[in-house]
């Protein structure tokens, strides 16, 4: 710790204690809350007001609601000079005579003069004044940290000034009139609350970055705003030879404030920038805080309003007020929350370490005032006497409950600032667990980078290479007793990248063997299809032009049969499956062209349910069937040829049997022709490993194929 650093930590503790010295006279002198301690319907002239509600001292316990005001020391409410007097000033402060009316009776009492303990005066506001005391303590801890930074120091001017105006304004009513040096001390303090809203500016421009550096100021708008907004309070004092009219202020808070909303939405509505990037959720905090201060300078304006005064009392009005209020009070709060999150300040260490004993101080204190003015209060009522045993009893009760609720409550800040080393390894499992199911690498970073940010509550900044494993870039830092665990995440998640690559190269060696697997099944088919086609067109071609000279229709009709054929023989070669009426049809085609080849009579016939004429088949499946008959089992001395397809399904199997008649010497043979082993290759493709391919000379003479597959396996046609 430096010299510089030293002097500035003892001039921020001599800032808190001057704020609390500022304020603490004005606490104590002055009242939150008018003269009776009631609530009025209106004060206008011509009628007298009526008693909505009583609240406080002196009318508790005097007063009660719906009670009308009759006169005051005498002089009526009708009275229009007492009542302007009244909307001047308020009620007199010293003892005052009070006529009025109840349930048709009129009523006379003597109001004594407000006296509030400390107590009295706190109780009312008792959540401003927490947050009051929470906000400047919480930028105490900034600066305390970080006394080099200077968006700290305005943070602590800013709260300072919030504080100690928000004090002013809670305790507005004076005990008695000022006089002398008190006179002077409350004009200096009113004259310093009129640079709260220039504080806010020259914070929210600052915030979380400063907007100028160095030279730049001179050409920054805010810088010049800001400046502004400080020398215009002092200008206003001196046009005005004192202190403006407290509508001038309103004015004046009505224009700053919304610039510094501006300044505060424009660095987080926008996108993030290189070195800082506000996660949503610090987005959506800075939204509260601006519009929470927008409306909060609203509704003062809207109060200096007199045609506003009837809404004021409307229950819904009520409730929005004071919502905006308390976002008021808690917006220093949020602030610090997002200072904290800010890198640049990193103030984490001190936070978490501190904020259990400044929590559980306030937390404790109110519980031991809460023991000890109950159990007084009952033990006088029971006994009619004070006794100093139930001090002691609080005493223990709070030394008791220290312990245990500030180890949970540093558990709690733990996990909000992701130092708790159970959630860290929670969420390092986790992550570890997503890295096995991760399919892709966009999966596994994202799984990594989530795990790393649920478990330190921000996010990490990582490096992934080409190869090896991830790594953190270089500045980013991780708690000491967190970096192995993230080290050895960050190996695994190297170790899944490589094993990832593995099996991505494997699936595409086995989509390159699928792809040459299929090519090869083209190509074959093609093969198939070239064969075909300069098989029978010569033949084709001769017997055309025999027909065409001796019978003009036969020409015609084997014209359109050759046509069909060749056209199904074309489109097949693109397709990867074909109907069995389809296979048919080319059979009856093929045949027709055929029989002007053979002299033999040629016949074909299909046995089987119509149903399975739909099946799905390998296209050009019954091409080399048809033809190994014809070549094998055709012989100009053998009667007529007659082909059979038949075909069945049963228990999930599908059966296609195609036999002829033809010369059993001459298509006989252990083994299948090329043609035929094609046909195998091209059916287990089909239908699957399992299918069943056999052929072989029947025994009454004549060949046989035997095809089988699972009818689950068809493909599509």
């Amino acid at each position: 710790m430096t010299p510089g650093h030293r002097a500035r930590r003892a001039f921020a503790i001599a800032a808190v204690l001057v704020a609390v010295a500022i304020a603490l006279p004005r606490f104590l002198t002055h009242t939150p809350y008018p003269r009776l301690g009631v609530t009025l319907d209106r004060i206008e002239s011509g009628r007298s007001p009526k008693v909505q509600r009583v609240f406080a001292p002196p009318a508790e316990g005097v007063l009660h609601a719906e009670d009308e005001l009759v006169a005051l020391d005498g002089v009526s409410f009708g009275d229009a000079e007492l009542m302007a007097r009244l909307k001047a000033k308020g009620f007199p402060r010293g003892p005052i005579r009070l006529t009025i009316r109840r349930a048709g009776r009129p009523l006379e009492f003597i109001m004594p003069p407000v006296q509030l303990g400390a107590w009295q005066r706190l109780r009312l506001f008792i959540f401003p004044i927490a947050a009051l005391i929470a906000a400047p303590l919480v930028a105490f801890l900034l600066v305390w940290r970080r006394p080099d930074l200077g968006a700290a120091w305005v943070f602590l001017w800013f709260v300072w000034l919030q504080g100690v105006g928000a004090i002013w304004g809670l305790f507005r009513y004076p005990q008695t009139e000022p006089a002398g040096g008190f006179a002077l001390y409350i004009a200096l303090y009113s004259a310093m609350v009129w640079w709260y809203p220039a504080s806010f500016l020259h914070f929210m421009s600052v915030f979380p970055r400063p907007r100028w550096q160095g030279a730049g100021r001179w050409s920054s708008i805010w810088f010049w705003l800001v400046a502004l907004a400080y020398l215009a309070p002092a200008t206003m004092m001196i046009a005005w030879r004192g202190l403006p009219p407290e509508h001038v202020y309103t004015a004046f808070q009505a224009v700053v404030f919304p610039l510094g909303v501006v300044s505060l939405l424009d660095r987080y509505g926008r996108r993030g920038r290189p070195g800082w990037s506000p996660r949503l959720s610090e987005r959506v905090l800075a939204i509260v805080v601006g519009l929470s201060l927008v409306l909060a300078a609203a509704l003062e304006a809207l109060a200096q309003t007199p045609s506003a005064d009837a809404l004021f009392p409307l229950p819904l009005v009520r409730v929005l007020v004071s919502a905006v209020t308390a976002a008021w009070f808690v917006s220093p709060l949020l602030i610090a929350f997002l200072i904290a999150n800010d890198p640049v300040f990193d103030p984490r260490r001190v936070l978490v370490q501190s904020l259990p004993y400044a929590l559980l101080s306030g937390i404790l204190a109110a519980l031991y005032l809460a023991v000890v003015l109950v159990s007084q209060r009952l033990f006088a009522q029971a006994t009619g006497e004070e006794a100093m045993a139930v001090n002691v009893v609080a005493a223990l009760l709070v030394a008791f409950a220290f312990a245990p609720l500030r180890e949970r409550l540093q558990r709690g800040l733990d996990r909000l600032f992701g130092r708790d080393p159970r959630a860290l390894r929670a969420a390092l499992d986790r992550a570890g667990q997503q890295l096995l199911e991760a399919l892709d690498c966009e999966q596994l970073r994202a799984s990594v980078e989530a795990g790393l940010e649920r478990g330190l509550m921000r996010p990490v900044a990582l490096e992934w290479p080409a190869q090896g494993p991830p790594r953190l870039t270089p500045g980013e830092e991780v708690p000491a007793d967190a970096r192995g665990a993230v080290e050895n995440l960050l190996l695994q998640a190297g170790a899944r990248l490589e094993n990832l690559a593995l099996q991505e190269q494997r699936a595409a060696d086995q989509r390159k063997a699928a792809e040459l697997r299929e090519a090869a099944a083209q190509a074959e088919l093609r093969a198939l299809h070239a064969q075909v086609q300069p098989h029978f067109l010569f033949n084709a071609l001769n017997a055309l032009s025999y027909l065409i000279e001796t019978d003009a229709e036969a020409a015609q009709r084997f014209t359109e049969r050759l046509a069909d054929m060749l056209r199904y023989t074309v489109e097949a070669g693109s397709r990867p499956a074909a109907l069995l009426s389809e296979e048919i049809g080319f059979v009856e085609d093929y045949l027709g062209v055929a029989r002007e080849r053979y002299e033999n009579p040629l016949s074909f016939e299909y046995r089987g349910d119509p149903e399975l004429l739909s099946l799905v088949v390998p296209p050009l499946l019954l091409q080399p069937l048809v033809e190994n008959s014809l070549k094998h089992g055709c012989a100009p001395a053998v009667g007529a040829l007659h082909l059979r397809l038949e075909a069945a399904r049963a228990d999930g199997w599908v059966t296609l049997e195609f036999a002829d008649d033809g010369v059993s010497g001459g298509n006989g043979g252990p083994g299948l022709g090329l043609g035929l082993q094609n046909l195998e290759q091209r059916v287990r493709r089909f239908a699957g490993p399992e299918a069943v391919f056999e052929a072989g000379p029947c025994a009454r003479g004549g060949f046989r194929v035997r095809m089988r597959w699972r009818a689950a396996s068809q493909a599509t046609a």
